[in-house]
């Protein structure tokens, strides 16, 4: 049985404040990925992760340091990133010095999972996530588990828990979902506006990048012919709709949008985002299902997975996303764990 959200689970959050050499939402995103964070991490240890078409997924575990750990946590990246991306060992690192198990999933193709998967990752293969959970809850059955969606992973996730709710294991205890863009189509068109140029780009170059990488991997794979003007939603229609089976780029963003889901979410979930992000809407979280076990902390500051904080954090540094996460990861447990107390 989990355990509804109580307004508690905020309780003791240190608000964010942005630094005052980034108070926009362009200067936010950009410190968040430009600031130097973690190298690297020892002992990793990978898990091969069959899913469908044949793929193979490949996963990253590193252990805590100490023999009993707190829980268990999956991080999941967003588009065009890999388990070994700056923010994602930065954030398992954190987690691993209070003690915490980490898995960081690459999904389809990405990182070490290279040359293991023809299909592309896209913001509906929710299905690759089940598999997954299952490998945590077989290893470490009697551990906490929260999973922790960035960005596109972050709608994801979102739309596994809605949508497969007998997929979900009984120790996953909660979920947090970062600058997830829970409806594709204004994402899609936000991210295409002209002041959103470098965004574009670096999008465009890090898609073009993945398929050149599968042409390579794959000689009989696809070859498509693509613009010079290429923004996000051509590469929807042209690339991301025909190959994961979709009749345009319209029908993958309706299809595959978590927001439809959220109504059927029966795990608790907090939904991460800020007001100023250049290219998630704030207006997408203005019609939310009215749920016990959903929670929105729109921040009025703080972009794209940046929230550079003016003050520093408990972990010694301005990096206040991932100061919040390890927060309400540790809420999410401690209340999982009073709602089983009081059944014992």
């Amino acid at each position: 049985m989990m355990a509804r959200l109580t307004l508690s689970i905020q309780h003791n959050l240190e608000p964010f404040s942005p630094a005052r050499w980034a108070p926009g939402g362009d200067l936010q995103t950009l410190a968040g990925y430009l600031l130097p964070g973690s190298k690297g991490l020892s002992h990793t240890h990978l898990h091969k992760i069959p899913v469908s078409f044949g793929d193979t997924l490949v996963a990253c575990e590193n252990l805590s340091q100490e023999e009993k750990a707190a829980g268990v946590v999956l991080l999941l990246h967003g588009l065009g990133g890999q388990a070994d991306s700056p923010y994602m060992l930065r954030v398992a690192k954190k987690f691993l010095d209070k003690n915490w198990i980490t898995f960081r999933l690459n999904h389809r193709g990405a990182g070490q999972g290279r040359g293991l998967a023809r299909q592309l990752y896209h913001a509906g293969r929710s299905e690759d996530l089940a598999p997954m959970l299952r490998l945590i809850a077989e290893n470490y059955p009697d551990k906490p588990v929260i999973a922790i969606g960035f960005s596109l992973s972050g709608n994801m996730l979102l739309k596994l828990l809605g949508e497969q709710p007998e997929a979900i294991p009984q120790n996953l205890c909660g979920a947090l979902a970062v600058s997830a863009p829970i409806k594709l189509a204004a994402g899609a068109a936000a991210i295409s506006r002209k002041r959103n140029w470098l965004y574009d780009r670096r999008f465009i170059s890090l898609l073009k990048n993945t398929l050149r990488e599968r042409e390579i991997d794959f000689p009989d794979f696809p070859r498509f012919e693509l613009p010079r003007n290429l923004n996000l939603y051509a590469f929807d229609q042209i690339v991301t709709a025909p190959l994961g089976g979709f009749t345009s780029a319209e029908d993958y963003y309706q299809k595959c949008s978590a927001h439809q889901f959220l109504g059927n979410i029966r795990v608790p979930v907090v939904l991460l985002a800020a007001e100023n992000d250049p290219f998630i809407p704030r207006e997408i979280f203005a019609d939310l299902p009215d749920s016990p076990w959903l929670q929105l902390h729109l921040t009025p500051s703080g972009g794209h997975l940046g929230f550079i904080s003016a003050k520093r954090t408990a972990f010694g540094d301005h990096r206040w996303m991932d100061y919040a996460l390890w927060h309400y990861a540790n809420a999410l447990v401690r209340q999982y764990a009073q709602a089983f107390k009081q059944m014992a």
